[in-house]
């Protein structure tokens, strides 16, 4: 014969035992009664309360599964199981299983109507409520099912066409006025706990419409209505949830983190509708009203950024990060060092923004601190070294190119690197410079990142090309000139062929350099540049040639 053992019978587990080890052993004890043979459906339905007790909503699901004949508490234990696992569809027809099978169950008929206000469904919860008044041997129960009726009844059957935040106005003689605080608040909690946003908003505002003189109604309504204007972005209603907000946004009496909440809610919305200035007036409002809030302030600088005000922008992005450090913030569980992963993609936001203005002093100091943060870091050390390039610092450089070789050993663009070490003012720096770069292409002749930085290489000294090709060309220019205004017995004839001559050394050293440079530029438009740079070499080597060079 089996012995069973009830849940009363886990009490006498010590009192220092974890109550989840209480409930275990139970489970244990149950579960070998039903490998053994044991049919008795009390000893399965046991087994799935000690496994809901130890929150293993899927073990005891499968318990209640193997009760034969279910009866209306198997089904009423089914939909609680359901509203653990945030299934309420599911848990709505399970209680109404339970509640077909036994309609005498306040149970199954409460919780019926809960899961059906929870979806939405305010009609068939209407036509409950009597019969859970009926049921219910409470008073204060039955008081605040009959309220919740009136304010539903009210609710669901009126209809106006001004804004949804108007709150509707009530008879003088409604059932309401009778309301106790202690009534009213139980009706906020249940308002509250619903899982159905527009449900909660129709509820909340009618008990604020019923209730003009509670402040705690008419905080409970303005916090509702703030999750109906984030549902409504979080599915992209931007402009219908600005329009949701917009009028309580002059009221004074809500508490200031609420207030501060609801103007950066209308900050987001003018945000992703691209109406950057008002965004900024909202966001300032939200960060005056709680001014130690790093998000807030992480709001404000991104529409200063994007209002193109790049002071103000680095003013808060100064605050959120000093704020980060010493403000607990919620963090994703799964995300381990979340506040140092946000710092560290601040620091490197914000020196983007300040490198797109050549600011690079400005650049150094937010990239340095963030490789202080990520050591180990070899993109935040590649960029390190460009910005160090930008500034001047080629010893500063140098010494980062070291040490992203020993993150990178293998890493042929570290070599491109080295020659923009060097600096590159006349035409033999350049030669130089293409020379290296020929070298190293010939090396790694099929990798794409080689190809594509000497490209760039290439592509920003052909500038610096044109330019020394103008200075040679003025020079001539200038010699001709001199020439041609001169009597032939006044021009020194030796001194200008020496000068042609030089002259057209220092061309023919350019004619050639656009010949390295040919093969190693793809973009179009530099082609063209360096063809109309050769024959305009060409021509100019002629000249100097016509003219004793």
């Amino acid at each position: 014969m089996v012995e069973v053992l009830t849940l009363d019978d886990v009490a006498e587990v010590p009192v220092a035992e974890p109550v989840d080890a209480r409930y275990g052993a139970a489970a244990a004890l149950l579960d070998k009664a039903v490998q053994v043979g044991c049919t008795d459906p009390q000893v399965a339905y046991m087994l799935a309360l000690a496994h809901k007790r130890q929150g293993k909503t899927a073990e005891a699901r499968a318990a209640l599964r193997k009760i034969a004949r279910p009866d209306a508490n198997v089904f009423l234990q089914m939909g609680l199981l359901s509203l653990q696992e945030n299934v309420v569809a599911q848990a709505e027809q399970e209680f109404a299983r339970a509640w077909q099978m036994d309609n005498k169950s306040f149970a199954a008929c409460h919780n019926l109507l809960m899961s059906r206000l929870t979806l939405g469904e305010v009609g068939p919860a209407l036509e409950l409520i009597p019969n859970a008044v009926e049921l219910t041997s409470s008073r204060e129960q039955k008081r605040t099912l009959t309220l919740l009726a009136e304010l539903l009844r009210y609710a669901h059957n009126r209809t106006t066409s001004g804004h949804p935040t108007d709150l509707p106005v009530f008879d003088i003689d409604s059932p309401l006025d009778s309301m106790t605080q202690a009534e009213e608040r139980r009706l906020l909690e249940l308002g509250r706990g619903l899982g159905h946003i527009d449900t909660a908003f129709m509820l909340l505002k009618t008990l604020a419409g019923a209730r003009t003189g509670s402040a705690a109604a008419q905080e409970a309504y303005l916090e509702c209505t703030l999750a109906k204007a984030r549902d409504l972005m979080h599915r992209s209603s931007w402009t219908e949830a600005a329009w949701l907000l917009a009028p309580l946004a002059q009221e004074r009496w809500a508490a200031r983190a609420n207030q501060a909440a609801l103007n950066n809610l209308l900050g987001c919305c003018a945000f992703l509708t691209q109406d950057h200035g008002r965004a900024v007036t909202h966001f300032s409002t939200a960060v005056r009203l709680v001014p130690n809030d790093p998000r807030l302030h992480q709001n404000l600088a991104l529409a200063y950024e994007f209002n193109e005000d790049l002071l103000q922008a680095e003013v808060h992005w100064t605050r959120f990060l000093e704020l980060l450090d010493s403000v607990s913030l919620p963090v994703p569980p799964d995300f381990p060092h979340y506040l140092q992963a946000l710092e560290f993609e601040t620091l490197v936001r914000v020196a983007s923004l300040f490198a797109a203005k050549e600011k690079w002093n400005t650049v150094l100091n937010y990239l340095q601190r963030a490789h202080k943060l990520c050591p180990d870091d070899a993109d935040i050390l590649e960029r390190l070294f460009h910005v160090y390039n930008h500034a001047k610092q080629p010893n500063n450089a140098r010494k980062t190119l070291d040490r992203l070789r020993a993150l990178r050993p293998d890493d042929p663009q570290l070599d491109l690197y080295e020659i923009d070490l060097g600096e590159v003012k006349n035409l033999s720096d350049i030669e130089r410079m293409l020379t290296e770069i020929e070298r190293i292409m010939r090396r790694y002749p099929d990798d794409r990142r080689v190809e594509e930085r000497a490209v760039n290489m290439v592509g920003n000294v052909i500038p610096l090309m044109g330019s020394l090709c103008d200075q040679l060309t003025q020079q001539l220019n200038k010699v001709v000139g001199q020439v041609k205004h001169l009597p032939r017995y006044q021009v020194d004839w030796s001194a200008l062929r020496e000068i042609m001559r030089d002259l057209t050394k220092e061309f023919q050293k350019l004619r050639r350099i656009t010949g390295k440079c040919m093969p190693l530029v793809s973009n179009e438009e530099h082609k063209r540049i360096v063809r109309d740079l050769a024959e305009h070499i060409d021509q100019k080597i002629d000249t100097c040639r016509s003219m004793g060079g």
